[in-house]
């Protein structure tokens, strides 16, 4: 799990840091925390699904966290965000750019061990299937949520690619995995040889399909009408479904 805390007190992220290693040492797992300074660093290196939570300081010289936050929506909007502060003065702001949570300092580990629990429980793919090859040093597993693409390269070799940007190499042939990817609704056969999770799709022209994660891919022109439709009803009937789940929570 990439975290990201932003705070302009090193002596606050050193903190965060600190307990964000506890909880992954008591819980087993691996978490990365990336540290900034002040805001605009943090965008600076900031893109769409690098990071699974931020944490946002709100009072910063420059660029404050609740700003930080509205640049972050305008091409993010399921990014986890995290709210630190002194006061609790934002917090209507911080809600309305749809906050995970909002802790007042000086930061606790019990609230932010509580906090993780939640972040772990909301991002853990519980029921999604995942997508198993064998890779170079072992078995791997990637949650359909998270694969990108894959697609064959000149060797024969499969590459894969997920949504931290992570690639692998394995030696299973594209026609199995395409029996396994295809089944699945997301998943769209672009041209011979990739298939990409259209979740991942931002926009075509006329001979790319630009990704939100990873490197433009090439298509037929010809098949750029088809291709759009396509995405254009995954789209429609995945807004669709959010609404249902909405209505029924």
């Amino acid at each position: 799990m990439n975290i990201a805390v932003t705070d302009d007190l090193p002596g606050e992220r050193e903190k965060i840091t600190r307990i964000l290693s506890e909880y992954a040492a008591k819980n087993h797992m691996e978490i990365a925390v990336s540290e900034y300074g002040c805001a605009e660093d943090f965008l600076s290196d900031y893109r769409p699904l690098l990071y699974s939570a931020v944490f946002l300081d709100i009072y910063m010289e420059g660029m404050n966290g609740i700003e930080a936050a509205q640049k972050i929506r305008e091409t993010d909007k399921d990014t986890i965000i995290i709210f630190l502060t002194t006061s609790e003065e934002y917090m209507p702001d911080a809600f309305r750019l749809h906050a995970y949570e909002y802790i007042v300092k000086p930061v606790r580990r019990e609230d932010l061990f509580s906090v993780m629990d939640d972040i772990l429980e909301k991002t853990t793919p519980v029921s999604s299937p995942a997508f198993s090859f064998p890779g170079q040093d072992g078995d791997v597993s990637v949650f359909y949520d998270d694969l990108v693409y894959v697609e064959t390269d000149a060797h024969n070799y499969l590459q894969i690619l997920d949504r931290k940007e992570r690639g692998f190499l394995t030696r299973m042939t594209f026609a199995a995995a395409g029996r396994l990817l295809l089944q699945d609704k997301r998943f769209l056969l672009v041209r011979r040889g990739v298939i990409v999770n259209m979740a991942y799709i931002q926009s075509f022209d006329d001979r790319l399909l630009k990704l939100t994660v990873g490197s433009p891919v090439p298509i037929n022109p010809r098949n750029r009408r088809n291709l759009e439709q396509i995405w254009d009803n995954y789209l429609v009937d995945r807004i669709r479904s959010d609404i249902l789940r909405g209505g029924l929570s």
